[in-house]
């Protein structure tokens, strides 16, 4: 049980939350890179995982600044997961539209309330700007889609596991 011990005392350290803040972070540049460097435009399910990696940074703050507390570590560790698990459900749409295994249409438009409308707030990275259905290959043959399905479970996995350690966290 000293793995778990060293767990609980992880979900209390900064180090988790600052390794979470910092992964959103890395993903929102390479999303960056790949729009601005390598001319690769997103598309609807793309702007999905950026706003995911934002709410995961939000609750990964929350992580931070209230690490010393049960009920943070359950907020955050519970936002964080739902974030992870919607990334994961957007992960195996993108896979599914461009291995053609699901009949998806994917339209320009965020369709968002005006209150969220982050595609009109912040163009230059909201806006979808092409359809779905074609992922760039990152390395060796692996496509963006892929990566992100393997990714996405296995954060997600790690997010359950960090939930269940912040519910089972002694006060």
């Amino acid at each position: 049980m000293k793995i778990n011990s060293t767990l609980q005392k992880g979900i209390k350290n900064k180090s988790l939350w600052l390794g979470l803040i910092l992964l959103s972070l890395a993903m929102l540049s390479v999303a960056w890179f790949y729009q601005y460097v390598l001319d690769e435009p997103p598309c609807v399910l793309c702007i999905h995982f950026r706003l995911l990696f934002i709410v995961t940074i939000f609750f990964s703050i929350i992580g931070l600044l209230s690490r010393n507390t049960k009920l943070g570590n359950i907020i955050s560790a519970f936002g964080v997961l739902a974030s992870f698990s919607f990334m994961a459900e957007r992960a195996y749409q993108t896979l599914g539209t461009e291995r053609r295994f699901i009949n998806s249409e994917c339209s320009f438009g965020l369709n968002f309330p005006d209150w969220i409308a982050v595609d009109k707030w912040f163009p230059s990275f909201f806006e979808p700007l092409t359809s779905c259905g074609y992922t760039p290959e990152i390395l060796f043959g692996v496509t963006m889609a892929e990566a992100l399905m393997v990714f996405t479970v296995v954060m997600t996995l790690f997010s359950l596991w960090v939930f269940i350690l912040s519910l089972l966290r002694k006060a």
